[in-house]
């Protein structure tokens, strides 16, 4: 018990003697503003006292005595000086022009030596006694209840200022046991007041210290990458920016470098998320070795981005590449790089570091180049793909998003049994996109389920105006990404649109590539299972393009395969083409499955896929994808005749 209490008098004891810098800078700069306050104060105060002591001189029949006059006036321009200089010192620091502190200390103790002087000194010949107290009073209020005092100097400010002003008034006579009370009784109160000024502005200092740490720790967070310790890309970005704004800074000479880490998905994989994440680290700090004087940060994931000298920049690249290499061999992680030098000190860093990393995805797959620096061609490329990003939707609303129809016909009579819906992208700017020119960016971002929303659309709309015009209809087929399986209720998205357009189950065909079913994912074998339940025919779309064919047949059912067209590429010259889609027609048919081949050119092509049972047949040979209306106009024209085994 005893030393419990012991230890808390000790913290009381200690949190009044013990001052952060913090804490010490708020006391100096609250000083500093009371400065100005009492100062100013002060100096109207002198003044005033001067013209009234020189007009009373002057003007009264009955003047002040002229020693006593000599003494005041002298008294309050000492006070009035001091004041000034205090005033002067204060405002040339608030304004920036002085930030010597050890002079402001100076200055704040002498001005109150001299006010409390001031004070002892006019009380002492005061000619009224009233006033002698008075004085004083005035003078050590403005010293000890307004400015931050430590306890210790207090209690030696007003204990010393006291028996001064007790031992003063001896000289005029008696000094009473009334005026000691009372004497006694004020200094309780200066003091007790300059305690509480003191632990009012300590409280408020504390509070606004653990603010102000508050603060700068969600401003490192804000700019720091929690993983590496390195900026993050928000902080590199204004670094950068205010680095090129430097007017003694030659930007053609500096780089924005971009950096991958290759192959760093697998050595996850092998060693587990923590080994990875602690060689990111140790790969953040290789980084800092070899670009000690320059704007380093971690982009995101395996990334990280420099804005570097152009001086040795790939001899540093490469030993980063050597350190990567070194570090794990069964791995074999290398190191990627895309540069971007800046046109201008306005480059936007965001830009740069954007086309820097299109540098570097340009050459993630050519293991012979490990850096690249981004250009004009690259520049063409980067803009496309950034139109198509920030304008899928615009395309969408205002109908620049077609479905090219390819029809699909029976291997026996030729005859349409259906069509495959394609998207094109119409553009008032670009043209006619082909597929290869946005599909691939739409998946990158993510944004695939957009367009294949949209394609459906159209092709329940067609469907829906075909009947409605009294035109007989075949079924569609429509490819669906893996993405949209896992961006929407695919399911729901379906039923809702042949609902809205009134379509029958059998006029929609699902198509699925077969890269899309390769890791056997159960939430998209669930859905694919629901849109059977619901009466939709199912398609495994460019079989024989991927590796894991034979396991997609095992483990998924479909209604139709669709073999891939590279099977009939130089069909006539490739003695294995035959044989090989002999087996897979007749493999297909065994486990219950109808066929079609894709890309059929020729006659040749056409005659062998019949005679070896293939049902269905797509291509050039039939017809290119074409809109609606060019179909519908070759239906009427004869060219192609819809079969009435249409399914």
């Amino acid at each position: 018990m005893k030393k419990g209490f012991l230890s808390k008098v000790k913290n009381v004891v200690y949190d009044i003697f013990h001052n952060s810098d913090y804490i010490k800078n708020f006391f100096f700069e609250s000083d500093v503003k009371s400065n100005v306050f009492i100062g100013i104060t002060v100096v109207f105060l002198e003044l005033f006292m001067l013209l009234r002591v020189i007009f009373k001189t002057a003007l009264s029949e009955n003047p002040y005595d002229p020693d006593w006059v000599t003494k005041h006036i002298c008294a309050y321009l000492v006070l009035l000086f001091a004041a000034l200089v205090i005033v002067l010192y204060s405002l040339l620091y608030r304004f920036g022009k002085t930030r010597n502190r050890l002079l402001g200390k100076f200055l704040k103790d002498m001005f109150c030596i001299v006010s409390i002087a001031f004070g002892l000194y006019i009380s002492h010949i005061s000619l009224n006694p009233a006033s002698q107290v008075f004085a004083f009073l005035t003078t050590e209020i403005f010293v000890l209840c307004i400015y931050v005092w430590t306890p210790l100097q207090a209690l030696l400010i007003s204990s010393l200022s006291f028996l001064a002003c007790i031992y003063l008034q001896g000289f005029h006579g008696p000094v009473y046991y009334g005026t000691k009370i009372n004497s006694f009784t004020a200094w309780v109160f200066l003091f007790t007041c300059s305690m509480n000024t003191f632990y009012q502005k300590k409280s408020t200092a504390k509070k606004e210290e653990k603010l102000e740490s508050l603060i700068k720790y969600v401003r490192e967070k804000s700019s720091q990458d929690e993983l590496t310790g390195l900026p993050n890309l928000h902080k590199f970005q204004y670094d950068s920016m205010e680095l090129l704004k430097s007017e003694d800074v030659d930007f053609s000479s500096w780089r924005f470098v971009f950096m991958d880490i290759g192959n760093f998905k697998n050595y996850n994989e092998k060693y587990g998320f923590s080994a990875g994440n602690a060689f990111l680290k140790i790969f953040g700090q290789y980084v800092i070795e070899e670009f000690p004087d320059e704007l380093v940060a971690r982009y995101s994931d395996d990334h990280f981005i420099v804005l570097a000298k152009v001086d040795g920049l790939e001899e540093r690249l490469d030993h980063l590449h050597d350190k990567i290499k070194k570090w794990e061999s069964d791995v074999q992680m290398t190191l990627k790089a895309g540069f971007y030098t800046p046109k201008d000190q306005f480059t936007p860093p965001g830009s740069a570091c954007d086309y820097a990393r299109y540098a570097c995805e340009s050459i993630k797959k050519n293991y012979t180049v490990n850096y690249v620096e981004y250009n004009a061609l690259m520049h063409k490329e980067f803009n496309r793909k950034k139109y198509i990003v920030n304008n899928i939707d615009n395309a969408i609303k205002n109908g620049y998003i077609k479905a090219f129809y390819q029809p699909v016909v029976w291997a026996s009579d030729g005859k349409i049994c259906g069509a495959e819906a394609l998207a094109r992208w119409d553009d008032p700017d670009f043209g006619l996109l082909q597929p290869a020119s946005f599909i691939s960016i739409l998946e990158e971002y993510h944004l695939i389920h957009k367009l294949d929303m949209a394609v459906m659309e159209i092709v329940c709309r067609d469907l829906r105006e075909a009947m409605d015009k009294g035109l007989r209809v075949f079924p569609i087929s429509i490819n669906f990404s893996r993405l949209d399986f896992e961006l929407l209720d695919l399911v729901v998205e379906l039923e809702t649109c042949m609902e809205k357009y009134g379509i029958e189950k059998n006029l929609i065909h699902v198509e699925i590539t077969e890269s899309m079913l390769g890791d056997g994912n159960a939430n998209l074998t669930k859905i694919l299972n629901k849109l059977r339940e619901k009466g939709y025919s199912l398609w495994l779309d460019d079989f024989g393009s991927g590796y894991s064919g034979l396991n997609v047949l095992k483990d998924y059912s479909f209604d139709m395969m669709k073999i891939d067209m590279n099977f009939l590429s130089k069909f006539s010259e490739n003695s294995k083409s035959q044989p090989i889609l002999t087996s897979i027609v007749d493999l297909a048919g065994k486990i219950g499955m109808n066929t079609l081949s894709e890309g059929v050119e020729t006659s040749e092509a056409h005659d062998f896929l019949r005679s070896i049972g293939c049902q269905r047949l797509q291509g050039y040979l039939f017809g290119k994808p074409m809109l609606k209306s060019e179909l519908v106009e070759k239906i009427h024209d004869g060219t192609y005749i819809v079969s009435d085994q249409a399914g």
